[in-house]
């Protein structure tokens, strides 16, 4: 359906036809004289005797055939002139499937829009010869659709850049409301004089702004035809009057309509591209950002006469906001530590990445006790980060000469302490629960320094390690507290975060603290990189096909 806004005085499309007339039939009229002509030259004086002595009826024969001669010779020649005629009223046909197939064979050839604007607009002024084509794109960043091409005829060449980008049509005038209510399918055709001022036809949208009529006006617009796609108006093509002063006809805006479908078709195509381009960045930046947060782990374990630690790091998007880490202070001081920062991705991974290079500096270079080192963390996350960013943080040391450890927990889970005697009782510390070894583990040694070994019949306990205070980040001068243990050969600490207590199963159950205590449990006497395969292991089989929605880290210290 088209809706027509363009009312043409009659008096102004007779006086185009007779002009065209005139001249199109003052060239038959010339023909005919040139037959007459050539007849009357052939038929008289000397020349009619020289033929009368060929017979009778050779007059006769002779006028036909100087008519036939000169009937075609004209014809070639009156062929050629009424092209011209034509072109000079621009009035010569067009080959529509012509002009859809040369656009449909160009368009995969193209990468960008304005390439393809400007075919269009070319193939627009070949065929219909309008004074100018104006092609508005939707531009979000200006709030409505701007001219991306304007050609005019009349001027021989383009709009210059810096005018097109004030020639715009916000979303919310009322020509684009009566687009939108005609669902897009509609052609919009103006009056010369004004181009909005008599749009009968649409009598439900509101008056235009002056603004909308003034854009109409600069660039003469007659008819547009909406580019859309899926119910979503992309752009519009306007056309200025037709150099040939007679409106456009049905043929001419299927036209119209079917070049603006490829139009949008191409810039869907092209969004979409551009998408999958986008999401394909994105991914190698993901990718190299896994592959830097994985340097910044320990590589491996740490191992000395001493202790032995291992930790891994199963991120749930490929990078994360969960981080460990374990290093030597010093020939007598090992250091290792947790943290689990809110959120995922890259923004956590950069917090992770704040919080390791803070904790490093600070441990190699200062003799601070751990609750400074805590704290200045926590001021540092809160003062370099909004409210939101924060973390649970576990922080550690270890004496080799003196076995004692030194710990401060900030908000985190609290890590399980395991000791297979019950010397922890003597110590006042909390027993979260006493276990009978497994059957298989019941008179199996675990080595000592000394030598000796304790039995795992000896019912093993675990004590929670809770000191310290709220998770940094999030109070600027919160206070924290330390506690130091007496450690002894045998003993084993399990860190971990929230990924691995946390591990849905595939009917949304967690793996649960329960579970991971009877893990560890089963896991006494193997090395700390076996503790950790195991633990991981058995939470990852818990969490079955289940996705991975959280980080899973996990370090593992036994003592020697």
């Amino acid at each position: 359906m088209t809706i027509h806004i363009r009312n043409i005085p009659v008096s102004f499309l007779i006086r185009q036809s007779v002009r065209y007339l005139l001249v199109s039939n003052g060239f038959r009229l010339l023909q005919a004289i040139v037959v007459l002509v050539a007849l009357s030259f052939v038929l008289t004086g000397s020349r009619i005797a020289a033929i009368d002595r060929f017979g009778n009826r050779a007059d006769i024969v002779a006028a036909i055939f100087v008519t036939i001669a000169t009937m075609v010779l004209l014809t070639t020649l009156n062929r050629r002139v009424m092209i011209a005629i034509d072109r000079r009223f621009f009035r010569e046909a067009y080959n529509a499937q012509l002009i859809l197939t040369e656009l449909g064979e160009a368009i995969p050839t193209l990468r960008k829009t304005k390439p393809l604007l400007e075919l269009v607009a070319n193939k627009i002024n070949d065929a219909l010869h309008p004074e100018n084509v104006t092609i508005f794109l939707d531009d979000r960043d200006v709030g409505g659709y701007v001219a991306a091409l304007s050609s005019d005829a009349s001027k021989a060449g383009s709009t210059p850049r810096s005018h097109l980008r004030s020639l715009v049509l916000q979303y919310d005038e009322a020509l684009l409301e009566g687009l939108r209510k005609s669902k897009l399918l509609d052609s919009a055709e103006f009056t010369e004089a004004d181009p909005l001022s008599q749009a009968s036809g649409w009598e439900e949208v509101s008056v235009p702004s002056g603004y909308e009529s003034q854009t109409m006006r600069d660039v003469r617009s007659s008819l547009l035809i909406p580019i859309a796609s899926n119910g979503h108006l992309l752009g519009l093509i306007s056309l200025g009057p037709r150099l040939s002063e007679l409106p456009y006809g049905r043929e001419d805006k299927r036209l119209l309509v079917v070049v603006a479908n490829q139009i949008a078709t191409f810039i869907e195509n092209m969004k979409l591209i551009s998408r999958l381009a986008e999401e394909e960045r994105i991914a190698r930046e993901l990718e190299m950002a896994a592959e830097v947060q994985q340097h910044l782990f320990p590589v491996g374990g740490l191992e000395n006469d001493a202790l032995e630690i291992y930790g891994t790091c199963l991120p749930a998007l490929g990078i994360g906001g969960d981080y460990y880490d374990y290093f030597d202070m010093d020939h007598q001081h090992t250091a290792f530590a947790i943290a689990d920062v809110a959120g995922k991705g890259i923004a956590a991974a950069l917090l992770m990445s704040t919080v390791q290079a803070s904790l490093r500096c600070q441990l190699v270079s200062s003799t601070r006790s751990l609750t400074g080192v805590v704290s200045s963390m926590n001021r540092l996350l809160r003062r370099s980060t909004g409210p939101e960013r924060y973390a649970t943080f576990f922080l550690a040391e270890f004496d080799k000469a003196t076995s004692r450890l030194t710990y401060v927990n900030a908000g985190h889970n609290p890590p399980m302490l395991v000791r297979s005697d019950l010397a922890l009782r003597g110590e006042g510390s909390e027993l979260v629960g006493v276990a009978s070894a497994p059957l298989s583990l019941s008179y199996k040694s675990i080595g000592t320094k000394t030598g000796r070994g304790v039995s795992t019949a000896a019912k093993p306990a675990i004590r929670l390690l809770t000191t310290g205070g709220p998770i940094i980040g999030t109070f600027l001068d919160a206070p924290y507290e330390q506690e130091t243990l007496q450690l002894r050969s045998g003993d084993v600490l399990v860190i971990y975060t929230d990924g691995v207590t946390e591990a849905l199963n595939s009917v949304g159950v967690e793996f649960g603290e329960e579970r991971l205590r009877s893990t560890v449990l089963e896991a006494l006497g193997l090395s700390a990189r076996g503790t950790a395969k195991k633990v991981i292991a058995q939470v990852l089989e818990w969490q079955g096909p289940a996705s991975q929605h959280d980080d899973i880290t996990l370090i593992v210290v036994t003592v020697k």
